[in-house]
């Protein structure tokens, strides 16, 4: 009689668990000509507080009946989806009224990816960024100029003339979705305020990728002699794209950018999307001529009597005791309190670190095993838009192992998220192939070398939960003890153990136990100096992944 398993290997299109049932999405139908002509009026006017509104009542009304919604053309959704996280509108800004509008927008544009299928609302097709090569070019003399209406009217239905849409769109200053999430996930590290508007971003991107791939998916079942065209026409797909007929390096960036750290490397290869993005907001002196400051004589303080010209934007403080006071700009520009540093600078990362805030926190790092998890998604639905799903976990493997142990960890072992978080995880199939990949470079040389396609009981117990590391390093033994840990959790999770006769589940507690106990003799020496933090950290590590197998076997 046949033990049940885990395939190792990444499953095929066939075998993945179909997608979730779909939504109820409602039909969509264009705004009414009127409507929309107001609606771009007050966008490009900047009166964000009139269109906003609008544009929420077209779309909610009749929710709940089968009339369609009314959705604007694409280059509204994607000014909307550029104002969410624009400096100007966001950290950059003490006005009320911009903030608001920054949070609207982003309220908009979910409701527009819940009520509405991606492909037909425009959704897909606002996230998509300007293609470098062919006009990259004309950004440039746009930037240069500052005429937003030197482009061609015509080119694009549903133009708008604002700042917002052309030179100043997220989609015109980013090389790509790849230079965003990099960039993104530095700002994670090194620049907190401006994580929490791109985290929000980041957040609605991934439910439009997750449940258009979702969408893509169920059509792809449904005409299975058209699967790679369906599949390709995904705004994931679109991102990759020009990746496929590349080699090997270009999707390392692509690696890069998911685990960027803050570090000055990660800042040259992701800097900044807007200019002067990181500086605080501006600091607005009084102009108006009836402004009148109070006298203070005793602290030299003289108010409006030495102003010169209506050009001043300089306030004589009291350390401006005697002599002529001069109210113009200097070569230092005394009125800015900009931050000195250069914006591309990344910001010294937090002291008060935990566990995880070398790659930002547990909201950072779930994002990145979103990502993760979508390209293993649709590796697996066809190789053919990405990389095989071997080829994927090689790559991952060779960015996740050198990790510090927190990071590995998180990333190994199944994380809860926050009541409500939205998330999406590597399927259990394709976990087990990489912890293994991860393992084999890291056990002993007297572990036997599986070659099944297939994760048994008896396999985990044969080829790797007894052996330790193939060095004394703590951090070495503690991942490998991370990865039996894994393998030991899929292996109950997924109803391998509990369907396993007497003898197999207790060969499987044996050779845990002895794992457990090899590792932390060949770790002792290293152990021994610990008097190091990171030893330390470490040694715990080692220790408490132990201790929680111990207690999982128990349950067993």
């Amino acid at each position: 009689m046949g033990h049940p398993d885990i395939p190792s290997s990444a499953p095929t299109s066939s075998q993945l668990e179909p997608p979730k049932p779909p939504p109820s999405y409602r039909n969509v139908q264009p705004l009414p000509a009127q409507l929309l002509d107001h609606c771009t009026v007050c966008l490009e006017e900047q009166l964000f507080s009139q269109a906003i509104p609008l544009l929420s009542s077209a779309i909610t009304a009749g929710n709940g009946t089968p009339k369609p919604a009314c959705v604007p053309p694409a280059p509204h959704l994607s000014l909307l989806a550029t104002l969410v996280v624009h400096p100007s509108m966001t950290t950059r800004t003490t006005s009320k009224e911009k903030q608001t509008a920054a949070d609207d927008a982003l309220r908009y544009l979910r409701h527009v990816n819940t009520l509405t299928p991606a492909d037909e609302s425009g959704l897909t097709k606002a996230l998509q960024f300007r293609d470098a090569n062919s006009s990259r070019s004309k950004r440039a003399r746009t930037r240069h100029s500052g005429d937003i209406s030197s482009d061609d009217e015509h080119e694009d239905p549903g133009r708008i003339r604002s700042n917002y849409a052309q030179k100043d769109s997220l989609f015109a200053n980013a090389e790509d979705f790849w230079a965003v999430v990099g960039w993104a996930f530095n700002c994670s590290v090194a620049h907190k305020n401006r994580w929490d508007r791109w985290r929000l971003w980041l957040e609605f991107v991934l439910d439009v990728l997750e449940d258009d791939l979702d969408s893509r998916h169920r059509q792809a079942r449904a005409s299975p002699q058209d699967r790679d065209e369906v599949l390709s026409k995904s705004l994931l797909a679109y991102y990759l794209a020009p990746f496929v007929d590349q080699g090997r390096n270009p999707k390392r960036r692509i690696m890069r950018a998911i685990l960027a750290d803050g570090t000055q490397p990660s800042m040259n290869l992701f800097p900044s999307v807007f200019t002067n993005e990181t500086l605080p907001p501006k600091v607005k002196q009084d102009t108006k001529l009836g402004a009148k400051r109070s006298l203070d004589l005793d602290q030299g303080d003289f108010g409006d009597y030495f102003d010169s010209d209506s050009d001043s934007n300089t306030t004589p403080g009291p350390q401006q005791k005697s002599g002529r006071i001069s109210t113009r700009h200097s070569s230092t520009n005394l009125s800015r309190q900009d931050s000195p540093a250069s914006p591309s600078t990344p910001q010294p990362p937090p002291t008060s670190s935990t566990p995880l805030s070398s790659h930002g926190g547990s909201e950072s790092l779930h994002l990145r095993l979103r990502l993760l998890a979508l390209l293993t998604t649709i590796s697996s639905l066809s190789s053919s838009l990405f990389l095989d799903p071997e080829d994927l976990f090689d790559i991952y493997t060779e960015f996740l192992r050198p990790l510090p142990l927190p990071i590995f960890s998180f990333f190994v072992l199944p994380n809860p998220t926050s009541s409500g978080a939205r998330t999406r995880t590597i399927d259990a199939n394709s976990l087990a192939s990489l912890i293994q990949m991860l393992l084999r470079p890291l056990l002993s040389s007297a572990a036997p070398v599986s070659n099944a396609n297939s994760l048994t009981a008896e396999s985990f117990a044969t080829h790797f939960a007894p052996f330790a590391a193939n060095v004394s390093s703590v951090g070495e033994n503690a991942k490998v003890g991370i990865c039996v840990e894994g393998l030991l959790r899929l292996l109950w999770t997924e109803g391998v153990l509990g369907n396993a006769d007497d003898e197999v589940r207790r060969a499987v507690k044996e050779a845990v136990h002895e794992g457990i106990k090899v590792r932390e003799e060949k770790a002792g020496g290293d152990g021994r100096r610990k008097s190091a933090g990171k030893s330390a950290e470490d040694w715990r590590f080692l220790v408490v992944g132990g201790e929680r197998m111990g207690s999982l076997l128990e349950m067993i």
